[in-house]
C-alpha cells in the first residue's frame, strides 16, 4: 500500500483541526458549551494537548517543505504548505496566527490580561474565518467523495 505522506499529514490535521474546533466552541460561551456536556475544564486540557500536536505537524510540514525544497523537488503536491490555489497559503498565515496567539493566551493569562484579551478576540474571530473557508474548501472538493460515473464508450459517427 503506498500512501503519500501529505494525504496522510493532510486527514490527520484535519481531525486534530476538527477536535480543536469543537473543544475550542465549548470555551468560548454557554451558546456552544453543550458540545462537551458543559465540562470546560476537560475541552481546556483537551485543546491544549491537541494544540501541542498541532504545533509539531505544523513543524514536521514546514520541515517536509523545506527538504522538498532544497532537493529541488518541483512535483505539485495538492495538501502541503505551499500551493497552486492559494487556499494553502491562507491555511499556513491562518496557522501561525492560531499558534500565535495561542501561546500567547496559554503564556500570558496570569501576567499580561491585555495582550490576552487581544489574542482571544483574534484566535476566536480567526476560528469562525476559518470554519467558513472550510466549509468551502470542503464544498470546492466534494469532487473527491462522488463515486465516478461509467463513461460510455466512444462511437463511430453516423453519417
Amino acid at each position: 500500500m503506498n500512501v503519500k505522506f501529505d494525504f496522510v499529514i493532510h486527514w490527520i490535521w484535519t481531525i486534530i483541526f476538527t477536535l480543536l474546533a469543537l473543544s475550542g466552541l465549548t470555551m468560548v460561551g454557554s451558546r456552544f458549551s453543550w458540545i462537551m456536556n458543559n465540562d470546560i475544564a476537560s475541552a481546556d486540557i483537551i485543546h491544549r494537548v491537541l494544540a501541542a500536536i498541532f504545533v509539531v505537524l505544523t513543524l514536521i510540514t514546514i520541515i517536509h517543505e523545506m527538504i522538498r525544497g532544497c532537493k529541488n523537488n518541483d512535483k505539485k503536491q495538492a495538501w502541503m504548505i505551499i500551493g497552486k490555489s492559494g487556499y494553502q497559503v491562507f491555511t499556513f498565515i491562518t496557522t501561525l496566527i492560531f499558534i500565535i496567539t495561542g501561546i500567547i493566551i496559554w503564556v500570558c493569562m496570569d501576567t499580561n490580561m491585555a495582550a490576552v484579551a487581544f489574542a482571544l478576540y483574534v484566535h476566536e474571530k480567526l476560528t469562525y474565518i476559518v470554519v467558513g473557508s472550510l466549509i468551502w474548501h470542503i464544498y470546492v472538493k466534494c469532487h473527491a467523495l462522488i463515486w465516478p460515473k461509467k463513461t460510455a464508450a466512444p462511437t463511430q459517427i453516423k453519417k
